[in-house]
């Protein structure tokens, strides 16, 4: 398999760390997906999209426990990378896994799996 062509981003606000273990790329987020992360992670998503073709992965997981906030324009970016997932020929699966103590995430993770059930799936602990 080739080397992982994904920088890891750090704003003021957000951190996105990604990694390839096998044929799965993981991305820890951390901190807050607010106004100042949007074009970062707009950016990001279109890039790891491109980067699981290229290595034609099986798994994207979005690690998103450490994230204690994400705004509608930042969950938009993540609409727009399901949706370029599930209506691309070679699509991946989309593992988002959520931390329980964040009410936010189980109701908002939730919406984005509905967009895309047979891509994305929502795992919490």
């Amino acid at each position: 398999m080739s080397e992982l062509a994904l920088d890891r981003v750090v704003t003021p606000v957000l951190t996105l760390e990604p990694s390839l273990e096998g044929e799965r790329l993981r991305v820890d987020f951390s901190g807050t997906g607010d106004m100042s992360a949007i074009e970062a992670l707009n950016g990001y998503l279109k890039r790891v999209h491109a980067e699981a073709q290229r290595l034609n992965l099986a798994e994207v997981i979005c690690d998103l426990k450490k994230l204690s906030f994400m705004n509608s324009s930042c969950f938009k970016a993540f609409v727009t990378w399901i949706d370029a997932v599930k209506t691309d020929s070679r699509h991946y699966r989309i593992v988002l896994l959520a931390n329980p103590e964040l009410h936010w995430q189980r109701r908002s993770l939730e919406a984005l799996r509905r967009l895309a059930t047979g891509v994305v799936s929502v795992e919490s602990g």
